[in-house]
């Protein structure tokens, strides 16, 4: 039987091997659910933290992506592919020396890539191009131009030695980076500042939306039942947001049925001269995010609502 009433997120611990979409398909079973989704994307060969949505959830993804991600991260010198990961088919290989390249190179290369950084999208991505994602044009072996764009490195360390093996050399790196970071084209424009062609050996996400791996729960464990599927609160993943708890009957009437409001009317009631979001509430419920009207700016529209919620736990 289909249960509707859940709506939360819960922060799940990709096992490797596992498409995001089959934690998905699984996380359905658990919960008695259909209304299940991500926000965003591991590969089968990453592990790491997932953030599954539940319910009128699913209404936070967009805002839950802009948060920082953190990843745990082995680059290797001496080979790159064309998936810029292991996974790949080689495409140039190079004899890596001991000694060559030192814990201090490694350093000071490293440095350069913190702040706004420019990357060039790998080919084997789910970015459009022409109105086709890149992987299709790599499937079919069609050339076409990858777009590039800035991302935010906001912490990136050296976390071991530089490690020497058969004539390549290994590292490890913990990043911080804002949404859109390919880790993987990272380690390959790490390796070529360092001189040698590179890819990305191993992943583990270890934080995404507010989320740390120490709080990200084995999906056996929740599949088993070893531990309890509880959803963390929509309004608990909004608490930095402004918010507006509702007591006026007819202010609650407007806002749950998706009407606009008059901007100067919330600004009255909350001793402010400028908003542009907001979060309405009626106690611990969250009724609605508005945001200010782009064509109307004295008015407040409805952004995302959370209308199940309301409808299953309101009115009481």
């Amino acid at each position: 039987m289909t249960n509707n009433n859940i709506h939360g997120v819960i922060p799940v611990d990709k096992p490797a091997g596992m498409t995001s979409h089959d934690v998905i398909y699984k996380m359905r079973r658990v919960l008695g659910t259909k209304k299940v989704g991500h926000t965003g994307t591991l590969d089968p060969a990453v592990t790491g933290v997932l953030p599954i949505v539940i319910g009128d959830a699913t209404k936070l993804t967009e805002i839950l992506q802009e948060r920082d991600k953190r990843y745990s991260a082995t680059v290797t010198l001496g080979y790159t592919t064309d998936t810029e990961d292991a996974t790949g088919k080689t495409l140039e290989s190079e004899e890596v020396k001991e000694g060559s390249v030192t814990k201090k190179d490694v350093l000071a290369v490293i440095e350069q890539f913190k702040g706004d950084y420019s990357q060039t999208v790998p080919l084997y991505s789910s970015v459009r191009v022409n109105g086709r994602k890149l992987y299709w044009y790599a499937h079919e072996g069609i050339e076409v131009e990858r777009p590039s764009r800035t991302v935010q490195i906001k912490n990136l360390e050296l976390t071991g030695d530089v490690r020497y093996e058969d004539g390549k050399i290994s590292f490890d790196i913990d990043v911080t980076c804002s949404k859109g970071t390919y880790i993987r084209t990272l380690a390959v424009d790490i390796g070529k500042a360092l001189g040698y062609p590179a890819h990305m050996s191993y992943l583990r996400r270890t934080g995404s939306c507010g989320f740390s791996i120490e709080q990200s729960i084995r999906l056996d464990d929740l599949r088993s039942g070893a531990v309890k599927a509880e959803p963390i609160p929509i309004i608990d993943m909004l608490a930095g947001m402004l918010q507006h708890d509702i007591t006026d009957e007819d202010l609650l009437f407007q806002i749950t049925h998706g009407q606009k409001v008059v901007k100067s009317d919330i600004l009255t009631m909350l001793g402010l001269t400028e908003l542009d979001t907001i979060l309405f509430t009626r106690g611990d419920m969250p009724l609605g995010i508005y945001k200010t009207h782009p064509e109307k700016p004295d008015q407040l529209k409805p952004s995302k609502m959370f209308n199940n919620v309301w409808g299953t736990y309101g009115n009481n």
